[in-house]
């Protein structure tokens, strides 16, 4: 070093001495002006620029050392932390890397390589550099609340725990170290010490938003709805335009049953953050709730836009516009679904009934059958796709399939009605007889399950047993038509004429139409 340069360099100390750090600064940037170079006017440069807060000056100059002296551990580590300063996650962490390379034994550098890692979101290889730190300094406080974020974000919730409860320990104020476990009780879903913890962050920022938005959240989590409620207030009198505060506020009006006042709620979350589609998600289902059709279907179509593939709004507009007879509508939406979401059974459920119920046979057993692959016993799927069978004129199969939907569930009338109608349409009268018969153990003798009987045992041949079930059925409907024509048949097969005439004449008098049965 000449001498020019060591006065400057000398002057320079003098002034840093003195809390002159600007005149220091000053005095070696005129040595470097005037030409002169050294890596020690460099680091002296970047000491002076880290000390003052400009970290990429700082940069500069450290970057200008190790240029000229690649061997310069320090002058490595000391760009580092200039990057780590400036969140150049991925510098730093190289350049950590290089000073760790250079000397292994600076617990510095593993703790700034772990946090930089963490912010890489990489918590596994942080976590090996904070607890190398570790070894070297065991009571680090900024190593150890790095390896708590680590533990936390590779949810070893308990070990992050233990060591946040011991940091609290020394730092009972840290509002930092409260923030992160309100953050780690959430995950682990221990509402008491999120509310401990909520309630101490208030004392020490009265109106804070996290503490505010973590009480909410445990009232609701406690269904305490008033309280979320409350707390949710208590936020937006401080700030008005927390969507959190709106969207957890319309939750808990929600779940009282205080549709309007969440409307309200939502409405003025989704104003705050138009690019939510849970909050036009959530405005949609309260308004539906209202019976609000057309507000409830812009909110969903709204949510839609956002995120084309949002598995409840497609459903609930799905559903909106079955309600509202829009059945092409709907069966669109639920295609849109289950492309989607080809796990969602329910969804392909619809799908196979709408198609059912406009005539779309194959595309309906296709639909129920994939229900069938999520879920394989559902009973009703089963039925349907007999039915679907049934109409395109496979009675066999038909047939089968309502077997296998009755060894599901063996007291489903459902599925013995129509083994029933299958035996009726193949003119299995006995089968047919056999399974009424079944489905009069399993109901409480409907009218049209007596009367069916009764046509079945005429068929049969067996004129006095169909008289009875005839008026079995005359005694629950009295006057029911069909019954008398039909009883009167078999009162006069069974030689009675003069008590057929009667029921044919008490038929007559309550439908005329069936003067055609005698005059035609």
């Amino acid at each position: 070093m000449n001498a020019a340069l060591a006065e400057s360099m000398v002057k320079a100390a003098s002034l840093e001495i003195t809390g002159k750090s600007e005149e220091a600064l000053a005095e070696l940037c005129r040595a470097k002006d005037a030409g002169h170079q050294s890596p020690k006017l460099a680091t002296a440069i970047g000491h002076l620029q880290f000390e003052l807060g400009r970290f990429q000056a700082a940069a500069i100059a450290y970057e200008d050392v190790v240029r000229r002296d690649g061997e310069d551990s320090i002058s490595h580590y000391n760009l580092a932390v200039c990057l780590e300063k400036l969140g150049c996650w991925e510098q730093a962490t190289a350049a950590f890397r290089k000073a760790i390379e250079m000397d292994p034994r600076r617990a510095g550098a593993h703790l700034g390589l772990g946090i930089c890692l963490l912010h890489l979101q990489q918590p596994g290889e942080a976590l090996t550099a904070l607890e190398r730190c570790l070894e070297r300094q065991p009571f680090r406080e900024s190593a150890l609340r790095g390896k708590a974020v680590a533990l936390q974000l590779l949810s070893r919730h308990t070990e992050a725990s233990e060591i946040y409860q011991k940091l609290l320990t020394r730092d009972p104020h840290s509002q930092e170290l409260l923030a992160n476990v309100m953050a780690l009780t959430i995950s682990q879903g221990d509402y008491e010490l999120l509310v401990e913890c909520s309630e101490r962050l208030l004392e020490l920022e009265p109106g804070s938003t996290a503490a505010l938005e973590c009480l909410a959240l445990a009232a609701a989590a406690k269904r305490d709805y008033d309280g979320a409620v409350r707390c949710s207030k208590a936020l937006l009198e401080s700030d008005p335009h927390n969507f959190a505060g709106w969207f957890n506020c319309g939750m808990a009006l929600q779940k009282l049953g205080r549709y309007q006042e969440a409307a309200d709620a939502y409405s003025r979350a989704v104003f705050v953050h138009p690019e939510s589609p849970e909050a036009h998600l959530s405005l949609g289902t309260v308004l539906q709730e209202l019976e609000r059709w057309e507000p409830a279907r812009e909110a969903y179509e709204k949510a839609l836009a956002l995120d084309p593939g949002c598995k409840a709004a497609l459903w609930n507009l799905a559903l909106l516009s079955e309600s509202r007879q829009r059945p092409g509508e709907a069966e669109n939406l639920y295609s849109k679904l289950v492309e989607r979401h080809p796990e969602a059974q329910e969804a392909w459920y619809r799908l196979g009934y709408l198609r059912l119920q406009r005539g779309d046979y194959p595309g309906s057993i296709k639909g129920f059958e994939s229900c069938l692959t999520l879920q394989r016993k559902c009973p009703d799927a089963l039925l349907n796709i007999g039915i679907a069978q049934w109409r395109m004129g496979n009675l066999e199969s038909a047939q089968e399939t309502f077997r296998e939907a009755q060894a599901l569930a063996p007291k489903s009338p459902e599925a013995l009605r129509c083994l029933a109608a299958v035996a009726l349409e193949r003119h299995d009268f006995k089968q047919a007889l056999a399974l009424h018969r079944q489905l009069l153990e399993l109901e409480e003798a409907p009218v049209d399950l007596l009367y069916n009987t009764g046509l079945l045992l005429q068929k049969l041949g067996r004129a006095k047993e169909a008289a009875g079930y005839y008026q079995k059925a005359l005694d629950q409907r009295p006057g029911f038509p069909q019954a008398l024509l039909n009883l009167g048949h078999a009162l006069m097969s069974l030689g009675r004429q003069d008590e057929a005439h009667t029921c044919w004449q008490a038929a007559l008098r309550s439908d005329v139409d069936l003067t055609e049965h005698f005059l035609v």
